[in-house]
């Protein structure tokens, strides 16, 4: 990754697995983008892409020809093949007869699809697969911000029926490039939210379901950017935080509880920060 980025070969739009980036640089480019279209006036919408089984449908030779195309060849391309060749998969089933329990498997199969889930190099693999997505997708309407498999596109019109058009668009776009890719998207499960000071009705997009919230990377975001429901759920988990710790600085020690804040209580507060820390004072109130 360090010589693709030297080379500046990894697309700018993906945040994840890259030195310097993150969910929450993900977060910010997000929120970034959005503020921004909304004071110029513009109309803009998020498409929240759902891939169906991302890390196990993506063929093998494709992969290949991917790493190809980054300049990957030869011994490390060879190298990679063999990561992903020679194994196999196995279906497991347990029955119970009289309190007996019995294990079938069936005959061991190759897999010729998909990357290893768990393993160091399978997020890798999926983040230089999909490397090119933002170049067949984006255009004047259209942006996109990615983390992995977790997609989303940001359209931006000046008019209320152009950002409906251009995200139809370019759903079909990101629609087409799976087909082509060994991927799939599910478009019941793909979320659109719509954003702006603009009270004029954006049309839906067939098939995709329109939300006022969507939780992004572990934080929730709303319509109108009042990150109530964000606040809410940090609230929660710290609530749940302070009930532990007190526990614990009542069985053991403070140094015990210290280290307790930071993992359950500190670790929620800070996380995403950088975005719904802008929230309302009430907001914050809430939290302090």
């Amino acid at each position: 990754m360090t010589h693709l980025q030297k080379l500046n070969l990894i697309n700018k739009t993906q945040h994840g697995f890259s030195k310097g980036r993150s969910t929450t640089s993900a977060i910010i480019s997000l929120i970034e983008n959005i503020i921004d279209q909304i004071d110029k006036g513009q109309y803009i919408s998020a498409l929240f892409l759902d891939y169906s089984k991302a890390f196990d449908c993506l063929g093998h030779d494709l992969i290949s020809r991917k790493l190809t195309s980054l300049g990957i060849t030869d011994t490390a391309n060879k190298w990679f093949a063999s990561y992903l060749s020679g194994r196999t998969q196995v279906v497991e089933v347990q029955t119970m007869t009289t309190k007996i329990t019995k294990i079938h498997q069936s005959k061991p199969l190759p897999i010729q699809r998909g990357v290893p889930q768990g393993s160091v190099l399978g997020p890798v693999l999926f983040v230089l697969f999909v490397n090119d997505f933002s170049t067949h997708i984006q255009d004047q309407s259209t942006s996109c911000v990615m983390y992995a498999d977790d997609t989303t596109l940001l359209i931006k019109n000046h008019t209320a029926e152009g950002v409906c058009a251009a995200a139809t668009e370019s759903l079909n776009k990101a629609l087409k490039y799976c087909k082509i890719n060994d991927l799939a998207i599910n478009p019941q499960k793909t979320i659109q939210i719509n954003f702006s000071k603009k009270r004029d009705y954006i049309p839906n997009i067939n098939n995709v379901t329109v939300e006022n919230k969507v939780k992004f990377l572990g934080v929730i975001l709303d319509s109108n950017l009042t990150w109530t429901e964000q606040v809410s759920s940090v609230c929660k988990k710290v609530a749940s935080g302070i009930y532990v710790i007190r526990r614990i600085k009542w069985i053991s020690n403070l140094e015990s509880a210290k280290t307790a804040y930071y993992s359950l209580i500190e670790t929620h507060m800070r996380y995403g920060l950088a975005v719904w820390g802008g929230s309302s004072v009430g907001n914050l109130n809430r939290v302090l």
